[in-house]
């Protein structure tokens, strides 16, 4: 009996020996092993570079016509010819429109009439007075019958003057039947055709605008205008501007823009928006621009030598500004505070401190970025060389 109870209690040992190693096996090994490493997150980047390059400010811009008129009548009546197509080209004195004359010729030809007869009155008028003149001077007629007759005269002088003018208003009336374009331009839809009454001053008959020049108005941030007011002060002229159609994604030809001038700037600042509008000046002598066509307008304030520059997509902004993530030969990710300027050239941004060239930024993939933690590069990003970082000194083009 006391041989079998050692052999029972020998089995449990084993057995408890066993379950501690099945327990405590697992715990030893990761205790060896360490923590696991977190996964890196994917991430594109791309090199800062060293570049000459233009410093311009762009903006989505309007395109106006420099001049623009709602053709009215100057006097009321029946419109009984059209003398143009709607969308045409016109010159100035072009005939656009013929009103009824009928009406305004009897009214000429009864203004004549009235200035005839006071023609003739006037002078009966000066021939009494001068009789009367004569009388008074051999006693006859008294002084006063003399004034009198004198009055009347130049009361009769002045009636023809009077019918003169209505005369003449008679017959800018029926000229006025003949409505000219006032400016050389492109017509609108015709608003009123054939056998509608027109009112003076009131009715619109088409819309004409002038192409050629054309304007662009656009608006810039209010940080950006010290930097046009030292561009200006700089310039010799008027600053370049450019404007081109906003990209479509069409797969044609890319549109060169037309070439311009700055031609006026707001004398105040947007409150509402922070902005200040500008307008520059095209030739459009191709009829490149369109009134109401959208554009991207470029003003070109100079060049800048050994910027440092980055694709905009790697610039980020955060409670204390704007910053970048450098990724450092470790393939650790830091995070970098950067003061930046213009844009510029190919979607880039110009970085006044913060970066020098040839650092790896992170463009795609920074909300996955702890700071200070590894990532993996899985390609490289708008801008990026192929290879290795560009060279110092390279220019944009």
């Amino acid at each position: 009996m006391i041989f079998l109870h050692s052999i029972d209690a020998a089995r449990m040992r084993a057995f408890l020996l066993v379950l501690a190693l099945l327990v405590l096996g697992p715990a030893c090994s990761r205790e060896r092993k360490g923590p696991a490493e977190p996964p890196r997150p994917p991430v594109r980047v791309a090199f800062s570079d060293v570049a000459t390059v233009p410093i311009e400010l762009s903006a989505i811009g309007t395109v106006e016509p420099s001049a623009r008129v709602s053709l009215r009548p100057r006097v009321t009546g029946l419109v009984t010819a059209v003398k143009f197509q709607e969308g045409a080209d016109v010159a100035e004195g072009d005939v656009l429109f013929v009103l009824d004359k009928r009406p305004f010729e009897v009214a000429l030809r009864e203004a004549e009439a009235n200035l005839q007869r006071s023609r003739t009155q006037a002078a009966n008028a000066a021939a009494q007075a001068d009789r009367y003149e004569e009388l008074a001077r051999e006693g006859v007629a008294s002084r006063q019958d003399a004034e009198l007759r004198r009055a009347e005269a130049r009361a009769a002088a002045a009636a023809v003057d009077a019918f003169r003018a209505a005369m003449v208003a008679r017959r800018l009336d029926l000229e006025y039947t003949t409505i000219r374009a006032p400016m050389a331009g492109r017509t609108g839809s015709i608003l009123v055709r054939e056998g509608n009454l027109v009112r003076a001053n009131e009715t619109v008959l088409v819309e004409i605008v002038r192409l050629a020049p054309a304007f662009v108005s656009f608006a810039i941030p209010e940080a950006s205008v010290p930097t046009l007011q030292q561009a200006m002060a700089n310039s010799s002229g008027p600053l370049p501007v450019s404007a081109a159609a906003a990209p479509s994604g069409d797969a044609g030809a890319p549109n060169p823009g037309e070439e311009g001038t700055l031609s006026f700037i707001d004398s105040t600042i947007d409150r509402a928006t922070g902005t200040l509008r500008l307008r520059a000046t095209f030739e459009n002598t191709s009829r490149t621009l369109w009134p109401g066509q959208f554009v991207q307008a470029t003003v070109r304030l100079g060049v800048r030598e050994g910027a440092v520059v980055i694709p905009s997509e790697a610039l980020q902004t955060g409670p204390a500004g704007t910053f970048v993530f450098v990724v450092g030969a470790d393939e650790a990710a830091q995070m970098r505070p950067v003061q930046v300027g213009e844009r510029v050239a190919g979607g880039r941004i110009l970085v006044q401190s913060g970066l020098t060239g040839g650092e790896r930024v992170v463009t795609d993939g920074q909300l996955r970025i702890q700071p200070g933690a590894k990532v993996t590069i899985v390609g490289k990003g708008p801008g990026s060389a192929a290879g290795a970082a560009p060279a110092p000194g390279v220019e944009a083009r």
